[in-house]
């Protein structure tokens, strides 16, 4: 006979449905954000000028890992050069990684814990303040959220474990500054060690096999975080040198407005608030609407009014920049605390099962409200960014389809409409590579002109070169074949 569900049960279900369609909304920005090319802003538009242009990889400053989100649109490349449909393939690769890293996430906490799905979704909202898309640092993070979730929740795993010896051997060719995570990833792997024998206490096998695999792991990330930190100390190039002392510091690791820190200050206390109410008497079976105090209804509706203020910032042109590494900190901390909660909670479901999986002690009702909160804030927070940027990257392809001349002067006064505030948003140095990029097509623009900086105009026409920047130098010949047809300068056979 087939047992009838209960209430409690149905309950539960339709939780986790309900977070099902929050994670496919949130998924469905993260493609409007591929199509529109967001990860073209910064530093991505002159990765995406490298494959579209020279048919090659980027790895910057020797971190290797940086292959890792550039692989689609290399294989794309195999099979068209259309700079557009490349455009597309390189951007989807870019979003795949906090994408696939949230859907791994979800998969892993969905039947055990879900309610536990609120700190990388925690994660995601500070992610959102900055604009970059191919920042190595923060691709660390995508990539350490299902090992830390996973192995908190699944310690006995072995596929767990690898996905360790693995990370930790991708975080040494990632970022100068992924010997923190590592060496975090560590600390964790020999928490896990050092539990593993009290398991022995009601006689579960292996305990002590399972012991060594943890603190075998941490030995690993360890050494491959202090290797990563020597390779910092010793081998970091000047541009990376530069970003760790003085006020570039300080601009590197901190927030643009106000809005913003309220915003992170907000997802960090709403973390703190989570643990708190997961971890009080019966809090791992009941983390429902109906236990949502009224200080956690406060800062969910303060999340998301700061989302709309930092959104609308976004629009006008306010606080975008690169990546703010203060973020990425809340992120490790977020992460500590989901790693806690997560053994903590389900500890004494451990203790009378006799298997590795875990086993909740009663059914596990998901706080909808709880997770659809920051799951609206990254909404917002994204579709602000996809859509300041998609009006300014068509008012750029507008800017050289319909000028009057082959080149154009950027200076920082010319041409006028690259200095409205909500314009700000393509920054100034790739600037001339997005031109290429959202460049309108035929027949709606046939031809289209170059924007080059300062000089370049003449440099042109003196020499056939088009200096897209004083290291990004291509033959107007190369340009013309993969980005055309360009306009011809007046003279030009």
């Amino acid at each position: 006979m087939t047992a009838c569900p209960t209430v409690a049960g149905l309950a539960a279900v339709d939780g986790r449905r309900a977070v099902d369609l929050w994670l496919l909304a949130i998924a469905a920005a993260y493609m409007v954000a591929a199509l529109v090319g967001l990860p073209l802003y910064g530093d991505g538009a002159y990765y995406w000028f490298k494959l579209a242009a020279d048919e090659r990889f980027v790895v910057p400053n020797l971190r290797v890992g940086a292959l890792l989100p550039q692989l689609p649109g290399m294989l794309a490349g195999r099979f068209t050069d259309d700079p557009v449909l490349l455009r597309h393939a390189f951007s989807l690769g870019y979003v795949a990684l906090p994408m696939l890293s949230l859907a791994a996430c979800w998969l892993i906490v969905r039947r055990a814990a879900p309610a536990l799905l609120v700190f990388p979704l925690l994660w995601l909202t500070v992610h959102q303040i900055n604009f970059s898309g191919v920042s190595e640092l923060l691709t660390s993070a995508h990539l350490a959220w299902p090992f830390v979730l996973a192995a908190a929740l699944w310690p006995a795993r072995r596929a767990v474990r690898l996905y360790g010896w693995l990370l930790g051997a991708l975080l040494v060719v990632l970022h100068p500054l992924t010997f923190i995570p590592a060496l975090g990833l560590a600390a964790l792997a020999a928490w896990l060690g050092w539990r593993a024998p009290r398991a022995a206490r009601v006689r579960q096998p292996g305990a002590t096999a399972l012991r060594w695999a943890w603190l075998e792991l941490a030995a690993w990330l360890a050494a491959t975080g202090l290797l990563r930190l020597g390779w910092t100390l010793v081998g970091a190039n000047r541009y990376e040198r530069s970003n760790l002392s003085g006020d570039a510091a300080a601009h590197y690791l901190l927030l643009s407005t106000l809005a913003q820190e309220l915003l992170l200050a907000a997802a960090v206390l709403t973390g703190l608030l989570a643990v708190l109410l997961l971890l009080r008497p019966g809090g791992a079976r009941r983390p429902s609407v109906a236990s949502l105090t009224g200080v956690q209804r406060v800062l969910l509706a303060v999340m998301l009014a700061l989302a709309c203020w930092v959104g609308g910032e976004f629009l006008f042109g306010h606080g975008i920049k690169l990546k703010a590494a203060l973020t990425f900190v809340a992120g490790l901390g977020l992460m500590v605390l989901a790693a806690v909660t997560a053994r903590v909670l389900l500890a004494p479901a451990e203790a009378t099962a006799s298997g590795a999986a875990p086993v909740p002690a009663g059914p596990v009702r998901v706080p909808v409200t709880w997770l659809a909160g920051p799951a609206a804030v990254v909404l917002i927070l994204l579709t602000a960014k996809s859509a300041a940027w998609w009006l300014a990257t068509n008012e750029l392809g507008r800017i050289v389809a319909e000028a009057d001349s082959a080149c154009i002067a950027r200076t920082e006064q010319a041409p006028p409409s690259l200095q409205w505030r909500w314009m700000r948003v393509l920054d100034e140095w790739p600037v001339g590579l997005n031109a290429l990029a959202f460049r309108p097509h035929a027949p709606a623009a046939p031809e289209v002109s170059l924007l080059l900086p300062n000089d370049g105009c003449e440099i042109l026409a003196a020499t056939g070169d088009a200096r897209l920047q004083s290291w990004i130098v291509r033959p107007w010949t190369q340009l013309d074949a993969r980005f055309g047809p360009l306009r011809r300068l007046p003279g030009w056979d």
